[in-house]
């Protein structure tokens, strides 16, 4: 019986797309469309991002946004000269967004939410690009379903848009291995200098991105000179925000339970805030382990390379297969950026925090997708159902009070309910006064009696504070004192808290997590 077979421009064109033919039809179906690898991760996406996102706490971070968005692009300016600048861009669009949409706790956090979702599909097309979509399509799902994930994109910062826009700049280098034109290679560069003015730590992913040009043998020279014009272009901004390097002048030096935590968060559960062995990361990082363990980059062709290049009908795509080419992009994706900063944390000057490598989460993911793709496919999803009940409770965990470093809304709780029109509020320390735009209706009836010049007139987030002079002055007519702050910021205010002590008599004192209120009374005249 004669066998019929699909002609040999055919079969290498299926190959250049990374549709793989007889492997699939062995396990009875042919790879997942292209619909279903981004439009199932894409969903699974929006909903984790929706679930409750109002419920955790707005904390400090947050609070800063809030403040710089608001402001106009005036004293937005004026407020990036002295501080933040890192984040310029970021809140440049926020300024924008609130603008339309206001400051409610679910707008501000909606547009981390959309680039959460643009993450999650985003890792299908990846693997879909690498030869693997069935990879992807797991890959995107795990990511979507991580805790860790849904903690940074149920939040108003830069990270989740960091993520998205790292996946978009590694598509861009896949397209120009394929189609190595000068335009290819600029349109990278041009990204990958945009990727860095949102997160400039995540400009560290071009180095991931050279271990795989220089092991799929692409064209190094056009890398080099896309990756030239991004650091040209990102030279006189990484300049101006390393003058405002104190203000990463809190971060410790990692120590070695740190890069534990770093693999747990990677791979998707909390850190330090959920048990690691009750989460999904154990069985993401075992997946990954598999699909290295199996699809380990090798040093030259493989034997299908090989046997096309004979027959003259060698493909555009870079060597390796398909489980090759994604454990040869991702992993390093996954690794280096991490590594090189704490690196640099140990030498030199500590810089290490995990949300500045949150953009390498999904290339961890996409390793564990590839793991799952090489099981069968009912172990697979099976596996995927697992991951998704081991993932509830730190779901739980990130919507709860206890899912960001402070919680300001018991607090808020105890001044709507205690605190009268025309009682005095002090800020320990002053940057504790970016909650006012959090809870304006509360603070708005407050005396904020240390205050000298506003936040916005300041260009800070914190504004100035008047002298011990002038604030025994102004407190001298004070009834009730209120006194909010950061726990651990006390003693940086103890001038300030002891000129109180030594006027007003303490009746109160409510705590929450990072954050607390004091009430103080004016002794009564005898």
């Amino acid at each position: 019986m004669t066998r019929l077979t699909a002609p040999p421009a055919v079969r290498n064109r299926a190959v250049r797309l990374g549709v793989p033919g007889r492997p699939w039809r062995r396990m009875g179906s042919g790879p997942p469309g292209p619909s279903v690898t981004v439009v199932v991760p894409g969903v699974l996406a929006l909903a984790a991002g929706l679930w409750n996102l109002s419920g955790p706490p707005l904390w400090r971070d947050e609070a800063a946004t809030i403040s710089a968005a608001t402001r106009t692009l005036p004293q937005l300016l004026h407020l990036l000269h002295t501080v933040d600048l890192v984040h310029g861009v970021y809140y440049v669009l926020m300024h924008v967004f609130v603008a339309v949409f206001g400051t409610g706790d679910v707008a501000l956090r909606l547009p981390s939410v959309l680039a959460g979702v643009a993450s999650a599909a985003g890792v299908g097309v990846l693997g879909r690009a690498l030869g693997n979509p069935r990879a992807g399509l797991y890959g995107g799902a795990l990511l979507a379903v991580m805790p860790v994930f849904s903690r940074y994109v149920q939040e108003a910062r830069p990270y989740p848009l960091a993520m998205a826009m790292t996946v978009g700049v590694s598509l861009l280098l896949l397209r120009a291995l394929r189609e190595p034109s000068r335009m290819a290679f600029a349109v990278y560069g041009m990204a990958l200098a945009g990727l860095a003015y949102v997160n400039l730590f995540a400009f560290l992913v071009a180095g991931a991105h050279g271990i795989y040009v220089v092991w799929s043998r692409g064209p190094v020279l056009k890398w080099l000179g896309a990756v030239a014009m991004a650091l040209a272009a990102v030279a006189p901004f990484a300049a101006l925000t390393s003058a405002q390097s104190a203000q990463v002048s809190w971060i410790r030096s990692p120590g070695a339970g740190d890069v534990g935590m770093l693999v747990v968060q990677l791979f998707g559960d909390l850190g330090a805030t959920s048990p690691a062995w009750l989460g999904v990361a154990p069985l993401a990082g075992g997946l990954a382990l598999l699909a290295i363990s199996r699809h380990a980059p090798r040093g030259g062709r493989d034997r299908r390379d090989r046997r096309e290049s004979q027959e003259g009908r060698e493909s555009r795509e870079w060597r390796g297969g398909r489980g090759e080419r994604l454990v040869g992009l991702a992993l390093p994706l996954a690794i280096v950026p991490p590594l090189a900063l704490l690196t640099v944390s140990w030498v030199d000057h500590p810089i290490y925090v995990f949300r500045y490598v949150f953009c390498c989460v999904p290339a961890a993911a996409l390793l564990a997708g590839a793991g799952l793709a090489a099981l069968p496919r009912r172990a697979a999803l099976a596996l995927l159902v697992a991951g998704l009940g081991l993932s509830i409770p730190g779901h739980l965990l990130t919507r709860g009070p206890d899912g960001r470093q402070d919680d300001p809304g018991p607090v808020a709780a105890v001044l709507a309910a205690g605190a009268k029109r025309g009682d005095a509020v002090l800020f320990v320390p002053d940057k504790a006064r970016k909650y006012e735009l959090v809870y304006p209706e509360i603070f708005g009836r407050l005396d904020d009696v240390a205050l000298k010049r506003s936040p916005q007139r300041d260009g800070s987030f914190g504004g100035r504070d008047v002298g011990p002079l002038v604030l025994a002055t102004r407190l001298a007519g004070v009834r009730t004192l209120w006194v909010v702050g950061h726990t651990g910021k006390v003693a940086t205010a103890s001038k300030r808290l002891n000129l109180v002590r030594g006027s007003f008599v303490p009746t109160g004192r409510w705590t929450s997590r990072g954050m607390f209120v004091a009430r103080y009374e004016a002794p009564v005249a005898r």
